[in-house]
């Protein structure tokens, strides 16, 4: 019996010296340009166990995958908006065929060193619903709270499988990305289905868009640590104020809309 005891004191003792899950919050900065029209903004992604929050200058994106929710926060009104995640319907597909085009790596060849941690490149592309992209991404196995990022990454994509009619066939590299260059050609479906539009309507549109420039996006995290995240991180402050779900996707949720991997469509 004493034997048994001192066994479970030692179990006991030592699932409490063991570090609890750490989260990992990763810095980046972004540049978009198209023609002469060019802007920079700063993001911040945590994530941690079955949570993301993406926090940009004019949103904030909580996904809670225990939950099977997804919060949109607005810090200017103080207001949020929530949906099912995964979601469905135009959402849903939108979200279906960027995970499918995100899932398109090949290994370029070559690595970079990025805050200080080497990074493999991965060359990427596809079609999307706001056109044809190209990517070129560096992941990193051994930057700070690598591991945890990509957990995240598969849960995530397990789930849009799941609640998919089509599943992925490709293979997200291991890791965090570091680094993203990518093209991205504007196609008709950024603008959408206008009920009533003429076919020759549709033509000028089409024809509009092809002489747009391309999105040129390039973006290089400035900071990545891992660090154990408060509860209250991943939750929706107190002052904030619930409002009905737009019934279409706009263009900031486009871009905020997760994906299989961090690709142009995604910021």
């Amino acid at each position: 019996m004493r034997k048994l005891t001192a066994l479970v004191a030692g179990m006991t003792l030592a699932m409490t010296a063991l570090p609890a899950a750490a989260g990992v919050v990763i810095t980046q900065k972004q540049h978009v340009s198209s023609g002469a029209n060019s802007r920079d903004t700063e993001q911040t992604i945590s994530v941690q166990g079955d949570k993301q929050k993406m926090v940009t200058q004019k949103r904030t994106m909580i996904i809670d995958l225990g939950k099977g929710m997804m919060f949109v926060l607005d810090p200017s009104t103080k207001t949020y908006f929530q949906m099912e995640f995964p979601p469905k319907g135009a959402m849903a597909n939108m979200m279906a065929a960027s995970r499918d085009a995100a899932m398109n790596f090949k290994k370029a060849g070559t690595t970079r060193d990025i805050a200080g941690y080497k990074c493999t490149d991965y060359d990427g592309g596809g079609h999307v619903m706001q056109g044809d992209y190209t990517v070129k991404e560096c992941f990193s196995k051994s930057a700070p709270g690598a591991d945890e990022f990509a957990a995240f990454e598969k849960q995530m994509t397990d789930k849009l499988n799941s609640a998919s009619s089509s599943s992925a066939t490709g293979e997200v590299p291991g890791g965090v990305p570091l680094a993203m260059d990518a093209s991205m050609k504007p196609g008709i479906g950024m603008v959408g289905n206008i009920p009533g539009m003429k076919p020759e309507q549709l033509e000028q549109i089409k024809e509009a868009m092809a002489k747009r420039p391309p999105i040129m996006t390039s973006q290089v995290v400035e900071k990545i640590e891992s660090k154990k995240l408060a509860a209250s991180d991943f939750e929706i402050p107190s002052d904030y104020t619930k409002k009905e779900m737009p019934t279409a996707p706009s263009p900031g949720m486009m871009k905020m809309a997760p994906q299989a991997a961090t690709s142009p469509a995604a910021h």
